[in-house]
């Protein structure tokens, strides 16, 4: 499917909202605002927010048993996909260590955005260059890694490609995220 199918598939379900998603460049660009719905699935700090991971799967769905969700501990256990977080006892800046290479076709991933964070969470802080090159160890060619943060990490051109900037805007007194879409190439 191209991203203009997926924009189109995306606006079919979430026809509520105004069109917020458009193609420029051969990206995927726009905004969500995801309004002041607090529940979660969990009591965990910083879990995704309400409607993220619906929103996130109409646009690139979860590929069975290819799956990783990094940095993953508001998720369920699932026989559907991988999770790494610091409960797992698995590090994310040396997953390849452990992971198999070149296997991963999707990934979805939402670090700590800050010390702050880190400490509410009990871990330290990520290194994002780090994890991203782990991440592309992991990947197959083609794989996409969905990266939810305040920081553009630093990553390779020749490595991977943006495909989609979704600008992520929860309600006031939140902070402002971008969901940033990579191809492996």
């Amino acid at each position: 499917m191209d991203l203009q199918e997926k924009i189109n598939d995306y606006n079919k379900k979430f026809n509520k909202f105004p069109q917020s998603l458009f193609l420029s460049n051969n990206q995927i660009l726009g905004l969500w605002v995801m309004g002041n719905n607090y529940t979660t699935k969990t009591n965990l700090y910083g879990a995704y927010p309400h409607g993220y991971l619906d929103r996130i799967t109409t646009l690139f769905p979860l590929i069975k048993n290819k799956t990783l969700h990094l940095f993953s501990g508001s998720i369920e256990e699932s026989d559907d996909y991988d999770k790494v977080d610091y409960n797992t006892g698995i590090d994310a800046h040396t997953m390849s260590d452990i992971l198999p290479l070149d296997f991963y076709e999707m990934i979805y991933a939402d670090p700590p955005y800050s010390v702050e964070d880190c400490d509410h969470y009990g871990c330290c802080m990520v290194k994002r260059n780090v994890v991203f090159n782990e991440c592309y160890k992991i990947m197959k060619k083609g794989g996409i890694l969905i990266w939810l943060d305040q920081v553009l990490p630093q990553y390779k051109k020749i490595q991977f490609k943006i495909i989609a900037r979704i600008g992520m805007v929860k309600s006031t007194n939140h902070r402002y995220r971008v969901i940033t879409i990579f191809e492996k190439i």
